[in-house]
């Protein structure tokens, strides 16, 4: 049942990519930004010269081994890992965006079930 939920979500934030990139980019940069911060690096630039709006062009999310890459180029999204060791980039793959989404998240849950782990055992520790 969560397969079936996680594509249909992912494949409603690929529709909305399509739609209305702007709007995408912007709605994914807030919400990574609040969820993760200190991992998250958004790129704005100004449309006009010296007026309008600034627009996410570009994020990166780093998580322990891999940054995960979006730019936005002529109305398209390019998507991209690149697996990093001590700020080095040793390799970058290009993903779809769906594989993209679905791989941040399964890192994520990884990333967020060690910072569990590591919870507990810092809490087991101050309260013995």
């Amino acid at each position: 049942m969560d397969e079936v939920r996680d594509f249909d979500l992912h494949a409603a934030w690929i529709r909305r990519a399509q739609t209305d990139l702007h709007a995408f980019l912007e709605a994914l940069a807030a919400r990574l930004e609040g969820a993760l911060p200190g991992r998250v690096q958004v790129e704005r630039k100004r449309e006009g010269f010296l007026t309008g709006p600034k627009r996410v062009v570009g994020i990166t999310i780093r998580t322990d081994d891999n940054r995960y890459v979006l730019d936005a180029h002529n109305h398209e999204i390019h998507a991209s890992r690149q697996h990093e060791v001590r700020g080095v980039v040793l390799k970058t793959e290009t993903l779809t965006l769906d594989r993209w989404l679905q791989d941040l998240e399964d890192e994520l849950r990884r990333l967020s079930g060690a910072l569990e782990g590591a919870r507990g055992v810092l809490q087991d520790f101050l309260t013995s």
